[in-house]
């Protein structure tokens, strides 16, 4: 036997053997995905509760943090869950937990985090680390470059919490979980009052300095894109419509100077449109100065969401699609 022959077959025999480290402990419950499965449970919970036609909001944590759903309910004059949890989770998850709750005839506003338009099928710790514990049917649906890109950069402490079994009780305390989740899906305590000096100081200190840059990193051609396309495919089929919207991000200069990012914000909803789905909004509308923020470029206080939701109406009530929409 020469010496790639052993190389290879030494190889193949490892693989085998982590391939089944993290197959034997999926499934198990971690403490670090145990806020995500917290929030989940109680928004669909809430969306099973509606029995009739329904306006569910499909996003991350901008959303939990930034609208007012029971506004949006008296816009529509239905009831509204606010589906967003964790953009962290990046947009797979998302879209694979809102088609649990999904119903024929439901209306999604998509206010989708702008990196979501451009994921490219490479996972963080968060997606891993939820997939594993709390949802591995989805880990079957992605991609092969997904499924090879999770066994790749699952880490060994990963696999080791998978196997310590200590997930399963409600978290409590904190920014985030349940008992900081109104009757809607909404994030309560945002007030200004409640901006710890930390978080006021991750606020003024870096992402007031840190631009994002969702501009240089999308493609067109995204994973994100093609999977969106698929997601509105499944909603036609089931009759429900979709209005992607704006997400909220705090306000740099750069978003309209730098020439990526300037066409990225100017872009995105030609972008949307123009493969027939509905887009309303200016994503620079959507912009606020750091004060509106509370802890992340994401998440407003009280005051700002006030805004965002008053613009979000405002923008709505333009649309003729949302008109025909309405009972």
């Amino acid at each position: 036997m020469n010496f790639f022959t052993r190389f290879f077959a030494v190889f193949f025999v490892l693989s085998l053997v982590w391939i089944a480290l993290v197959y034997f402990q999926t499934g198990n419950q971690t403490k670090t995905s145990q806020w995500v499965n917290d929030a989940y449970e109680k928004k669909i919970k809430i969306a099973n509760s509606i029995q009739k036609k329904k306006v569910i909001i499909v996003a991350g944590s901008n959303a939990m943090f930034g609208i007012d759903s029971r506004k949006i309910s008296s816009f529509f004059k239905l009831p509204v869950v606010n589906f967003g949890v964790n953009a962290g989770l990046y947009l797979p998850y998302n879209l694979y937990k809102a088609k649990q709750v999904i119903k024929k005839g439901d209306i999604l506003l998509m206010p989708l985090e702008y990196p979501m338009y451009g994921y490219d099928g490479v996972p963080n710790e968060q997606m891993i680390d939820s997939i594993l514990s709390r949802d591995r049917a989805l880990f079957f649906q992605l991609s092969f470059k997904e499924q090879f890109s999770i066994l790749w950069n699952v880490t060994l402490n990963r696999i080791y919490r998978g196997y310590q079994k200590k997930g399963g009780q409600e978290v409590r305390v904190g920014l985030f979980g349940v008992h900081h989740l109104d009757n809607n899906g909404d994030q309560i305590r945002t007030d200004v009052k409640y901006q710890s000096k930390w978080m006021r100081g991750r606020i003024y200190n870096h992402f007031a300095n840190t631009p994002e840059t969702y501009g240089k990193d999308f493609q067109e051609n995204s994973l994100g894109m093609q999977y969106i396309e698929e997601f509105v495919n499944w909603c036609r089929e089931r009759d429900v419509k979709i209005i992607f919207m704006p997400s909220t991000l705090m306000k740099h200069n750069s978003y309209a100077t730098d020439l990526k990012e300037k066409w990225f914000y100017n872009n995105i909803q030609n972008i949307i449109k123009n493969k027939g789905w509905n887009y309303i909004g200016n994503p620079y509308d959507y912009m606020y100065e750091k004060q509106y923020y509370f802890d992340s470029n994401f998440h407003l206080v009280k005051k700002g969401r006030e805004l965002r939701t008053t613009q979000m109406i405002e923008d709505l009530k333009k649309s003729s699609i949302v008109k025909s929409l309405q009972p």
